[in-house]
Order: structure tokens, then sequence, then C-alpha cells
């Protein structure tokens, strides 16, 4: 191996040891703990050196909000091949949606701005949203196949329902509700994609 590839495998292994000690460090201490001199602090690098890869806290909560939405959007993609029936797909994506959050809880912060993970950019939210070469969106419109521009509707209510829920669900409710919080939302889902048929 090079001394080209070796500094570029480096690079690589640093950006995501930054990423890991902030998800980390958010995880036990909240988001307002987080900070490039603490991750600095905690991976013995200095300051500096981190700010080559993250010019800003918020520079990097970006990179985090986009890997959970890239993540999420490989679910269901995934989904999407898995089952035939767009009403499965859907139930499908949304339990995808909560296990994430769940098992995420830092990263779906990020994502939308809770707990203190506040990041500036809305980049990715028009990405994400996007329905060209959208499985959620394909799923809506071949569950609601005569709707034309009302798939686009339901689509963003699909949105409120599932991120909404989980959003509103983990700010207001200690973690140990959120057990509990599940059983209610996957009914909602149920009966949102029973009201599109």
């Amino acid at each position: 191996m090079g001394i080209v590839e070796r500094r570029e495998r480096l690079k690589i292994q640093v950006r995501s040891d930054i990423v890991k000690t902030a998800k980390e460090i958010a995880r036990e201490d909240g988001w307002t703990a987080v900070s490039i001199r603490k991750i600095a602090e905690v991976i013995e690098y200095s300051p500096p050196i981190l700010y080559e890869y993250f010019e800003s806290k918020d520079k990097l909560l970006e990179a985090i909000r986009i890997e959970g939405f890239d993540f999420l959007q490989a679910e269901f993609v995934k989904i999407k091949s898995h089952f035939g029936n767009a009403e499965k797909q859907l139930a499908a994506v949304a339990q995808a949606i909560w296990n994430f959050a769940v098992e995420n809880p830092e990263v779906f912060q990020v994502m939308f701005n809770i707990e203190g993970a506040y990041c500036d950019s809305k980049k990715v939210y028009s990405h994400t949203m996007n329905i060209k070469g959208n499985p959620v969106w394909e799923m809506i419109a071949r569950v609601r196949p005569k709707a034309g521009e009302l798939v686009t509707k339901t689509y963003y209510e699909w949105w409120c329902l599932t991120y909404g829920f989980i959003s509103i669900t983990m700010t207001t409710q200690p973690r140990y509700a959120l057990a509990q919080a599940e059983s209610v939302y996957m009914d909602s889902v149920r009966r949102f994609i029973k009201s599109l048929l």
C-alpha cells in the first residue's frame, strides 16, 4: 500500500472516529455536551486537526443527519424489494423508522433538531423528500394508483405521521415509555394505511 492510500485510509478513519465519538458523547450526556474541543479531547487529537474534517459543529451534525437519512433510505429500498404488497411495505417502513429511532436516538435527534441537536442545514430534507425515485412515495402511489397529485400530499402526511409521532414521543415521554408507545404508533400507521385503500 502506497503513502497516498495510507493517508486516505487514515483520513477516513479519523473522520469516522470523530462522528462515532460525537454520537457516544451525545448518547451519554446529550447533544449540548458535544463540542469539537470535547471530541478532540476524547480521541486525543488537537481541535485544529478536527476542524480540518468538520469546520464547525453544525457541519458535523449535518454529516450525521445525512448518515441517518441515507441509512433509512437504504432500508426502505430493501423493504420495497422484499415485500410485493404495498400496504405491507408501508407497515415495514414505519417499523424500520421506529426501530432506527429507538436504537439510534442520538442520530434521530440530529435528524429532527430535537433534544439540543440543532443543525442549521436543511439541505438533506429536500433531498430525502424528493419524490423522484423515492421508494416510500412509490409505495404510496401503488396503494393510491388513481390519486394523481394526492400521492405527494399523502407522502407529506406520511412523513408527519411517522417522523412526527416519534419526534413528539421522544421529546415528551421518558425513555422507558417508548416501549408502550410503539403499539400506539403502529396502530396509527395501520389506520392511516387503511384510510388510503
